[in-house]
């Protein structure tokens, strides 16, 4: 069976316990894959084993050992990240010799497919045994409607005013959007702020677009220092709330930073992790300035930084913020 991915609600109820993610959104099978997650940990999946390309050679081997249940008797997911080349022979069988059918297995195929075809034995398989989602670009109206059901923490009363200014600032750019989204959850989760009026946040997302959190991305990952602590003196002085925004930006940089830093391939890893083409070379530079002990401390200092904003410690906010940017940029 297969479906769209801004669809995916319809199916889940009445789908099996494979699933196929594909497509060129990344953000939309981020989301696709956390919803399955979801649903999965109310059926009593508490498990799940990862394997990626260099180990695929044990797909059939990890489904055979727990096709009778794991170690503690639980249910396991085993998610299969496909992130290279054409979808491999190890992935095919799946479909091609008997497909698992045990209740207690569930598997996610994520790969970096960006189309299917269903011609083949093994596709045409897959799709009578599996839910197969597709993660293509939306058009506009789709948009919309992502945005409204991502946006659900906003008031009824304006949320179709926010939906309308997000979609006409970043038009067919779901990153953006998403980043715009996240944003306005950690205003909103701030206990001590009262941010419940539609000029409040208006005025945040278009403060937001003058003084971009891209160009803080940007000047702290090309080594511009100076730069960087000009963006925070001016969000500082141009918007109230910035405390949670710039938390939120050094936490996606260090975060985003150490898990690359780790991986075989970080370029992969960051493309398959929503960061803009443009951007990665600018990550793997920043990367190779680093080592995983900066960025360790680098995310101790951002859980302080939130501890201090929030009164629960007594650290100034702006100067460590400053400290740290300083920091990142001399490593």
């Amino acid at each position: 069976m297969k479906c769209e991915a801004i669809n995916l609600g319809k199916y889940l109820k009445n789908s099996s316990n494979i699933f196929f993610i594909y497509g060129s959104e990344v953000v939309l099978k981020n989301h696709v894959k956390n919803r399955i997650l979801e649903n999965l940990s109310k059926r009593g999946f508490s498990e799940k084993i990862t394997l990626t390309d260099e180990n695929f050679k044990e797909i059939k081997s990890t489904i055979a050992q727990n096709a009778g249940g794991s170690l503690f008797g639980s249910n396991l997911i085993i998610e299969l990240k496909h992130n290279n080349g054409k979808i491999p022979e190890t992935i095919s069988e799946i479909f091609t010799n008997d497909v698992p059918k045990s209740g207690n297995i569930c598997i996610i195929i994520n790969s970096h497919s960006e189309k299917l075809s269903l011609a083949s034995k093994w596709a045409k398989s897959m799709d009578e045994f599996s839910l197969i989602v597709e993660c293509k670009k939306l058009k506009s109206f789709e948009e919309q409607i992502w945005l409204k059901k991502n946006l659900n923490f906003i008031p009824d009363n304006y949320k179709t005013e926010i939906v309308q200014l997000l979609s006409e600032m970043h038009s067919g750019n779901l990153v953006a959007q998403q980043n715009e989204i996240e944003l306005l959850k950690l205003l909103y989760s701030d206990s001590d702020k009262e941010i419940r009026d539609i000029s409040d946040i208006t005025n945040h997302i278009i403060s937001s677009a003058e003084f971009s959190p891209f160009e803080l991305e940007d000047a702290i990952l090309q080594g511009e220092t100076k730069k960087a602590l000009e963006i925070v003196g001016s969000l500082r002085r141009a918007d109230a709330y910035s405390g949670p925004l710039l938390i939120w930006i050094m936490s996606k940089i260090t975060n985003l930073a150490s898990l690359a830093y780790q991986d075989k391939n970080p370029k992969v890893f960051l493309k398959n992790n929503g960061i803009w083409q443009s951007k990665i070379n600018d990550y793997l530079i920043f990367i190779k300035k680093q080592n995983q002990n900066n960025l360790d401390l680098a995310q101790k200092n951002i859980y302080e930084l939130e501890l201090s904003l929030k009164g629960l410690i007594k650290k100034d906010f702006w100067s460590e913020l400053e400290s740290l940017i300083f920091k990142l940029g001399t490593s």
